[in-house]
């Protein structure tokens, strides 16, 4: 736990710091959020702006060299001289951010980060974790993004900007062990968030905002005990659930007569996050539907350059994933058969490819045999119910009651000519988000934000319909969905006190728990020694290069005369 707190203290000073350097350069090309005043992003949103730039700057990095020293050692470096020149702004920060703390705040907030760092250092790994997220960020740090590396296992094709932000946090290249910390920091940044925003209930006109920050803090509790993994599901969720909740927020508690370049700041830095955060997993992809608005906003004022700026700034941030899927995988988007326009000799085969996409497919779908992936939905959606937990069928149901709300709602807000398409936007990217999830793979935990927000911020914003029109239906739909939400939060709160009592004397209150370690076999490929998993499936971090699969292995040679040229399919 120790050295858990120690690193997160760590990261968010570097975060903080070059939060604020990026704000102020971008403020001199775009229209810029406040982090102070009646409407602002506060520390969370430089902190945020430090994530997606370290982010950022590591893909790129991994693209020309390793995620090492050298890598760490340039923001460190950039940190340190912007700690000196921005010193003014630092201290305006926190100067606002103590007078924002209370007795009270200060209590939850210990008691986020203790919970956090306990999790985070004990327990055992994500499965993804084991199969091949260790081990990408292990060859991240080792080599960089290699050549065709799906080939040697097709997990390390599903490219995630996240596993560069964590390579970059290990700190391997100077610590005895590797860290695994990013996941908990993320909790801990967006909990605080939610719960510092809960204090102030009292005083919000709407309460969808208070809502979606309910949902955070239930995502954080549902995956506690997950913490430890640099799993990209989580920190995909927990980024989903900040844009979101950012946006509800600011779009109800703004006053209408304010400047329009607020709006557009606003709404524009949350739909460049949006661009970003499908580069750290696909299946949050229609979330950039929120983008509509700020564009369409500009080009109505005539404002090109603006327009143009934002447009760059998105696209910057999103092209070292397509650069980085193209290295991988010969595709700029993997395993998207659709769009295929690269012919590189280390490209997976179209087969393969298609076997794997399938493979998500009827896993998420609980058919688990892929000659069934053209399966209609009248088919494979009764198995897959059936498959269902209690807790998970209840958050089902609380959809169907979250869209009866939102219909009731449109059709109200309609009659009143009280419609705003930033309320209409967000709410379509949570449909749209829901859809595709359903129909791609429906996994619970690739589309919980999703499911999560969906019916919680539907009854937060019919509560002022329901208190001003005594409106005794809208009332009973709200009581539905949080009588469903008690199915979930019990279930996961038994398990987290599970985990609480099998690891509270595990020891790891200094040093977190090491990655995995399993049984692993080697393999010789043209003189390079391969490491492969056996049938526990951990394809450790402290073996590499590894796979977890042999038939992979075997089908796949290397490009030239070692590793760092790079992997092709076998001839």
């Amino acid at each position: 736990m120790l050295v858990t707190l120690l690193s997160w203290l760590y990261i968010a000073a570097i975060c903080l710091i070059i939060g604020i350097i990026v704000n102020v350069a971008l403020s001199k090309l775009i229209p810029t959020p406040s982090f102070s005043g009646e409407h602002h992003f506060g520390i969370t949103g430089i902190i945020v702006t430090g994530i997606v730039t370290l982010t950022v700057y590591a893909e790129f990095f991994s693209i020309v060299y390793k995620i090492g020293a050298l890598c760490h050692g340039i923001v460190l470096l950039a940190a340190i001289l912007g700690a000196f020149f921005f010193r003014k702004d630092i201290k305006a920060v926190f100067d606002q951010m103590h007078g924002n703390v209370t007795v009270n705040k200060l209590i939850i907030y210990v008691g986020i980060i203790l919970t956090a760092a306990f999790f985070t250092s004990n327990g055992k790994f994500h499965t993804d974790t084991g199969i091949y997220h260790a081990q990408a960020i292990r060859m991240l740090e080792e080599y960089g993004v290699l050549k065709g590396l799906g080939n040697l296992q097709l997990h390390f094709a599903y490219n995630s900007s996240y596993l560069a932000l964590c390579a970059l946090f290990t700190l391997s290249f100077i610590l005895p062990f590797p860290l695994h910390t990013m996941t908990g920091f993320f909790m801990v940044v967006f909990s605080i968030y939610a719960a510092d925003g809960l204090f102030d209930i009292k005083s919000h006109k709407r309460h969808g905002g208070d809502l979606a920050r309910i949902a955070i803090l239930i995502y954080s509790f549902t995956n506690l005990t997950g913490l430890q993994s640099p799993a990209t599901d989580y920190g995909t969720m927990f980024m989903t659930l900040y844009i979101l909740c950012a946006w509800i927020t600011y779009t109800e508690e703004r006053k209408y007569t304010e400047d329009r370049d607020n709006d557009i700041a606003f709404y524009g830095y949350l739909s460049v996050l949006a661009i970003f955060t499908v580069s750290m997993k696909l299946s949050a992809a229609l979330i950039v539907v929120i983008a509509v608005l700020p564009a369409a906003k500009l080009l109505k004022e005539r404002r090109f350059k603006d327009f143009w700026c934002f447009i760059a700034v998105g696209f910057f941030s999103f092209l070292p994933f397509m650069i980085r899927n193209v290295i991988l995988s010969g595709y700029l988007f993997y395993p998207v058969a659709s769009i295929d326009l690269f012919n590189v000799v280390w490209k997976i085969p179209a087969d393969y490819m298609k076997v794997d996409a399938d493979q998500i497919k009827v896993w998420g779908r609980c058919l688990f045999d892929v000659r069934r992936v053209d399966e209609g939905i009248t088919s494979w959606f009764p198995i897959w119910w059936e498959n269902k937990q209690h807790y998970e069928v209840m958050l089902i149901y609380s959809q169907l009651v979250g869209a009866i709300l939102t219909a009731i709602l449109l059709a109200f807000r309609i009659k009143e000519k009280k419609l705003d398409m930033a309320m209409v936007l967000f709410y379509a990217a949570l449909y749209l988000n829901i859809i595709m999830w359903l129909f791609t793979a429906p996994f619970i935990r690739y589309g919980l934000a999703f499911l999560l927000l969906l019916p919680l911020c539907a009854v937060g914003d019919v509560l002022d319909i329901v208190v001003s029109k005594r409106g005794i239906v809208l009332g009973v739909f709200a009581a539905l969905v949080l009588i469903n939400f008690c199915s979930w939060v019990d279930n996961y709160f038994m398990d987290d006190m599970v985990f609480l009592k099998h690891n509270l004397m595990a020891g790891h209150y200094v040093v977190p728990v090491p990655f995995d370690e399993g049984t692993m076999t080697t393999v010789d490929m043209d003189g390079l020694t391969v490491y492969v998993a056996g049938i526990d499936e951990i394809n450790s971090y402290y073996a590499n290069p590894g796979s977890c699969y042999d038939f992979m292995v075997e089908r796949t040679e290397l490009i030239g005369d070692s590793i760092k040229e790079g992997f092709k399919p076998r001839q």
